[in-house]
């Protein structure tokens, strides 16, 4: 008699709170351990439903396993190659920093922003605006716990906030976060 293999079988991976649960693929493993910390990545487009959103990515962690179905948690938001390179214009200025946060409730998040000036602007200006925005999300993660960090990045709340801020110091054409990971 042939040994009997352990036979794989097919988990659906489902998106956190944020998008409603919905199922963002599928993996393969022969048990629940095997497919834990597994990375998914899906389009924020097609999560929400808005064409718009197409060009930003979500990094999700699988974290626990429930009745064959694979929940998880955000790990990660992240813009486009090919968008950054599309709205990067010349006759502008380009700031891109990264810095390392702690929210309230202790969670450590590396934030990377992207802010591009509507016109060519000095160094001063430049890092003038880089420590304000390290400021305001020093301050901003103080109070707000990390899903609510997620949320408030999701529905851009934070980037409206932040640029119409930032326009007070210098015109800016476009604030994004380039790049968020959970660490």
């Amino acid at each position: 008699m042939a040994d009997v293999k352990n036979k794989k079988k097919w988990y659906e991976v489902l998106s956190t709170k944020h998008f409603g649960n919905q199922v963002i693929g599928e993996t393969l493993a022969n048990e629940d351990k095997a497919v834990m910390g597994r990375l998914v990545e899906a389009g924020l487009g097609s999560l929400t439903k808005d064409i718009k959103l197409q060009n930003i990515k979500i990094k999700f962690k699988i974290n626990e396993i429930i009745d064959g179905k694979a929940n998880t948690e955000i790990k990660g938001y992240e813009l486009t190659t090919n968008y950054i390179k599309r709205i990067v214009r010349s006759g502008r200025s380009k700031i891109e920093d990264s810095f390392l946060l702690t929210t309230k409730d202790n969670v450590k998040v590396r934030v990377k922003p992207l802010i591009l000036t509507k016109y060519k602007s000095q160094n001063n200006v430049l890092s003038e605006i880089r420590r304000f925005v390290q400021s305001e999300f020093n301050d901003y993660m103080q109070r707000e716990t990390y899903d609510k960090f997620v949320s408030d990045l999701i529905s851009k709340t934070i980037q409206r906030e932040l640029r119409s801020k930032m326009n007070k110091i210098y015109p800016i054409s476009l604030f994004e976060i380039r790049i968020m990971n959970k660490i």
